[in-house]
This record gives structure tokens, sequence and C-alpha cells, in this order.
């Protein structure tokens, strides 16, 4: 059986800095870095979704902007996630992590690009993320 699920992810950013999570090591993908953000409950609107999640994932309350861009990747032969990119502001750099990440990073460019897996990287360049940062 195939499933396809929806996810949001915010691309948070403040005084030039994104905010990046590593899932935590018993978790899927145990020790990648990347965007908080997770799955759009049944019902809910993408936006709804993403400022929950980043709530539940960081405690931060941000503002969805805009959509950047949206994405897909397999996860498993038979499971693919697409993935809504959305450019988030907030005024508050006080994360408090839920268990699903163990470690995050308002990361300038330097950063992200050692450390964030090579298909979001991808993904960043082909959507000028990083031209973000420099504004």
């Amino acid at each position: 059986m195939t499933a396809i699920v929806p996810a949001v992810k915010g691309i948070i950013i403040h005084e030039q800095r994104l905010l990046i999570v590593r899932r935590a090591a018993a978790d899927f993908g145990g020790g990648t870095w990347e965007c908080p953000g997770g799955k759009i409950d049944f019902g809910e609107l993408p936006v709804d979704s993403l400022i929950r999640e980043i709530k539940e994932e960081t405690q931060l309350t941000v503002t969805p902007k805009h959509l950047l861009y949206a994405s897909s990747f397999l996860t498993h032969p038979n499971r693919q996630i697409i993935l809504l990119m959305y450019v988030c502001a907030t005024n508050q750099t006080d994360v408090q992590l839920s268990a699903e990440h163990d470690a995050y990073l308002w990361a300038d460019e330097t950063t992200i690009r050692q450390v964030i897996a090579p298909n979001i990287l991808a993904d960043f360049e082909r959507h000028d993320v990083f031209s973000l940062l420099h504004h």
C-alpha cells in the first residue's frame, strides 16, 4: 500500500539566521538537521498545521509570510512526503525543543551548508533560500 503524506515546514528567519533543528537519535532520520514542522492533520489548513507544529516542536509563535516552494521525496519505497515550505517570521529566539529533536541552531549560510541534508540543500539553492538571509 502506498501513502502520500502532506507536510509543512517553516523557514524561520530571525536577524539573518535560519532556525534548524536536529532529529533526536531515537527518531526516524535521527541526527539529521531540518527545518521545524510536521504533518498536516485531516481538515487543517496548511498554515494552521505549520503554526501548530512549530509551536509543538520549538515553543515559538511564528507568522507564516508566504509559500516559498513545494517539494517531494520518498522516505520509503511506498511512502512519499509532499512538503510545503513556508517563509515565517518570529520575534522570539528562545527555542524549547520537544522530545522529537535534541538540538537547534540559529544558523548562518555557512553552517547550514555544512550540516543540512543534501536533498534539502539542493532545494534551498533551487529556491534561493539563502538570499532571504542576506536582506
